[in-house]
């Protein structure tokens, strides 16, 4: 993350298990940009999610800091081929609001997640889920399900279709037990969902995919009570059209946090995050019948090594972060070539910066957006948005 952790972890431990993934055409290495994108304020603008119906269209979404109301507001961007520009996007409540992602079905069906507070502060009170929905012209509040006890967050959202969407995270039951959070929009409102809990401490789901309204994914993570030297598990859910089942995931190193989750097909499934905490990024595999940890690249950092987001489109898989040493940061991207992730050559940022999440077309462009540190007019460090467009073969 950024500055600020937006994803707080909790975690696991065990036996790794390494395989490959199926073996496709060895691809041509992705050639990166860093494209202009639009601030809002003078600290702290974050791109979060992000989401690409094609080469021409795309969003990202996050917050930036509104020095009058000492929070953070709603932030969406657009790009129409050309240039990122900012759109209107409402608020629910005059304190905390960000937004942790976005996916759209058409040109005229987007959502965007997140959550809003409702009084002052970083842990403002009651922490409320939130979603905004696209209609082709402009973004507006839409009527989320609240459960739990004052704190509950949405990370990540999958739209099928016009009456067919998913979001996923976590809240607080009344015992203050982490909660897997899923929620359905079924064309005219949203519901909660049963989803499996299976941490006895704590469960957090942080991303949403699939290919078919009967085939979806959600992954996380989750802790038990009481085991020592034990982060996290990490957390894969699978929805049939009828129900939402945990599936088996190995384990690796001594945590195992789970930050997004990209499908190209039935058989063919992607998951990353990082390993032993944050040393090490991870990424998991799904054939079809089952999960298996695949083989990174070396990141070459020597502090936090983290994969944030991923993507896939074409048989093709990009996974995006950051790599930290000797205190600064900066954005890394690896791609699936066929036969193993190999590290790609992107745009290192004067100060630093990472990459929460990419978005992948079958151009293949693929567009990745987080950001970067800045010196304002003060002399001060300030969180800036940094979008990055992938163009490959």
């Amino acid at each position: 993350m950024s500055g600020h952790a937006i994803r707080a972890g909790i975690a696991v431990a065990a036996g790794v298990t390494l395989a490959a993934a199926g073996a496709l055409p060895a691809q041509a290495a992705t050639s990166w940009a860093v494209l202009t994108t639009p601030n809002r304020g003078a600290i702290a603008n974050e791109l979060y999610g992000s989401a690409a119906l094609s080469a021409t269209s795309a969003w990202a979404v996050g917050s930036w800091y509104d020095t009058n109301l000492a929070a953070p507001r709603t932030l969406v961007e657009r790009w129409n081929g050309t240039s990122w520009s900012t759109v209107a996007s409402p608020n629910a409540t005059q304190y905390y609001n960000e937004l942790h992602d976005v996916d759209a079905s058409s040109a005229t069906n987007a959502w965007a997640v997140g959550y809003a507070n409702g009084s002052s502060g970083v842990n403002g009170m009651p922490r409320n889920t939130l979603a905004l929905r696209w209609n082709g012209t402009s973004w507006s509040t839409v009527a989320t399900p609240q459960p739990g006890s004052n704190f509950r967050q949405l990370y990540g959202v999958k739209a099928v279709s016009a009456s067919d969407a998913w979001s996923v995270g976590w809240y607080y039951d009344s015992s203050l037990h982490g909660e897997a959070l899923i929620l359905h929009w079924n064309g005219t409102a949203w519901a909660q969902v049963a989803a499996p809990d299976p941490g006895t401490s704590g469960n957090t789901l942080e991303s949403v995919a699939g290919t078919a309204s009967n085939d979806l994914w959600a992954v996380g993570y989750y802790s038990n009570s009481g085991e020592k030297g034990v982060l996290a598990h990490p957390l894969a859910l699978h929805y049939n059209g009828v129900g939402w089942a945990e599936t088996p995931m190995p384990e690796s190193g001594t945590g195992t946090f789970l930050h997004s989750v990209t499908a190209l097909s039935a058989s063919d499934v992607w998951a990353v995050g990082s390993k032993n905490g944050y040393a090490a990024p991870v990424a998991y595999h799904w054939n079809g019948s089952a999960w298996s940890e695949v083989a990174t690249a070396p990141t070459g950092g020597s502090g936090n090594n983290i994969l944030y987001g991923v993507a896939g489109a074409a048989g093709n898989v990009w996974a995006v972060g950051y790599a930290s040493s000797a205190g600064q940061s900066q954005p890394i991207v690896q791609r699936w070539n066929g036969t193993a992730f190999t590290s790609e050559t992107v745009p290192q940022q004067p100060i630093g910066g990472l990459l929460y999440s990419v978005a992948a077309t079958s151009g293949p462009t693929v567009f990745a957006a987080g950001t970067r540190w800045d010196l304002n007019e003060t002399g001060s460090l300030s969180d800036r948005t940094l979008s990055m467009r992938g163009n490959g073969s």
